[in-house]
């Protein structure tokens, strides 16, 4: 199993899709533009307002089988370490997985905002209508991600979980500078 991103496109047909796979573990870097690059380009700039909120554009993420498992995979999950990148930023994931398989992307919304200031809310994307901190989210309390394969299991190459979507908020009172690395973890059952 490999971990995928996918970017740009359209609604229901992202322009990229993959791997974010590096010389160690998958990297993503979120950022205020909508592009798969870990650099430093187009960072989250603190707001000057306390109330508000500078976020990066959403990012949808998922597992995509690249050789055919044993028998399947199903009962997939996702969590952190629970430590969080400090004060003033959080990382939120969408309450809901929206679909995403080896014939659909239909939970798929082209990620918006203004590159270099902040990303639109992610509620704003038509499958989420809540977030949780992915922080609480932890091995003892893992949150589950749906398969829409055929019999809601991975058994092929090429099939995928359905989408994860995250979104990072940088509020007046975070530290600039880069921020520490975070490990976040898929785990599945193959048998």
């Amino acid at each position: 199993m490999a971990v995928y991103c996918d970017v740009g496109g359209s609604d229901d047909s992202p322009g990229t899709s993959q791997s974010v796979s590096t010389s160690g573990a998958p990297a993503i870097r979120l950022k205020t533009n909508d592009d798969l690059a870990v650099d430093k380009n187009n960072p989250i700039p603190i707001p000057s307002n306390g109330e508000q909120y500078n976020r990066s554009f959403w990012r949808h993420v998922y597992l995509y089988c690249s050789a055919a498992p044993d028998t399947q995979i199903d009962n997939v999950k996702f969590y952190t370490d629970g430590g969080g990148f400090g004060t003033g930023v959080n990382l939120w994931v969408g309450d809901e997985t929206p679909t995403k398989n080896s014939g659909s992307d239909a939970g798929y919304a082209v990620a918006v905002g203004t590159v270099g200031e902040s990303g639109t809310p992610m509620t704003s994307h038509p499958d989420i209508t809540g977030t949780t901190d992915a922080f609480s989210y932890t091995s003892a309390s893992p949150k589950s991600v749906s398969i829409s394969e055929s019999g809601n299991v991975i058994d092929a190459q090429g099939e995928t979980t359905d989408y994860l979507v995250f979104q990072m908020a940088v509020a007046s009172n975070a530290s600039s500078g880069d921020l520490p690395d975070e490990t976040m973890t898929y785990m599945y059952d193959e048998i």
